[in-house]
């Protein structure tokens, strides 16, 4: 069964599950904006910024004297970043810009040492263009860093004891197909069966390379943890739901009923793997 229109995600109005994900992958975040080469007193840009996890992150290393411009298209989200920049005692290095892709580099207000674009790009229809963009923000010699790909967390043991064993992974298939269907209705979609690598190259991009960061979350999740993964279920059960089986509908809406005897929020032996793949290339000098 196919959808007649699959929308792209409305990020606006999950704040509160983009949230959720930053507080999951917070510890691989810290890694990556670690090892990414900030010089102290350089201009960032969050391109996609979302709750502004990476955010916090890029403006611990560029330090006092440097600037992290957060740019994303929901005003909600941008103000959200604001919060927390103040909460964390950076607001003075965090400033939001309220564009999309389509509007780069012309709406930020300088180049950049670093471009970071993390889980965006795959939202514009026209992916090689959008990579153009990012990397036409970027200073002679910058580096664009882009998140996409990696490997699809799973929670759940393979028998959870409802329905059929194995209900994740034809979740994760299923979310294939949405995927897919997302895509192809994107204004201006565009397939491109080049690898990420031969996109950055074909933006003018050197020194083109990818690496990939890993994280296990064991077992027993924090109360935090845990509701940021049920959330982070429902949104996919949710999306994915037209390409799921009867069977699996039901057996995902008593899992996920928190009200019902087979809720995974009373579980303590749900844990997962989160894989970051990300994508570098440096504008020449």
């Amino acid at each position: 069964m196919e959808p007649t229109h699959t929308p792209d995600v409305d990020f606006g109005t999950h704040a509160h599950d983009v949230e959720a994900g930053d507080l999951l992958r917070s510890p691989v975040t810290e890694q990556i904006a670690a090892e990414l080469p900030v010089p102290p007193g350089a201009v960032a840009a969050d391109v996609g910024c979302g709750a502004g996890g990476m955010t916090l992150q890029l403006a611990e290393r560029v330090g006092p004297a440097g600037r992290v411009l957060a740019v994303d298209r929901e005003a909600v989200l941008l103000d959200r970043v604001r919060e927390r920049a103040r909460a964390n005692g950076v607001a003075d290095r965090v400033h939001t810009v309220r564009a999309g892709i389509d509007d780069l580099p012309a709406a930020l207000p300088a180049p950049a040492a670093l471009v970071w674009a993390g889980h965006v790009v795959h939202h514009v229809g026209d992916q090689a263009a959008a990579v153009r963009r990012l990397a036409g923000a970027l200073e002679p010699g910058g580096l664009l860093a882009i998140a996409e790909g990696g490997v699809p967390p799973q929670w759940l043991p393979w028998d959870v004891g409802v329905g059929r064993p194995g209900i994740e992974a034809r979740l994760v298939a299923a979310q294939t197909e949405w995927f897919g269907a997302m895509r192809a209705g994107l204004p201006g979609s565009v397939r491109d069966p080049r690898g990420w690598s031969a996109v950055l190259r074909g933006a003018g991009l050197v020194d083109v390379t990818s690496r990939a960061w890993l994280l296990h979350v064991p077992a027993p999740l924090s109360a935090a943890q845990l509701a940021a993964v049920l959330h982070g279920l429902a949104n996919r059960v949710e999306r994915a739901q037209p390409w799921l089986s009867g069977e699996d509908v039901d057996a995902w809406a008593r899992l996920l009923d928190e009200g019902g005897p087979d809720w995974l929020g009373r579980r303590e032996d749900l844990e997962g793997t989160v894989v970051e793949v990300v994508q570098l290339g440096r504008r020449p000098a």
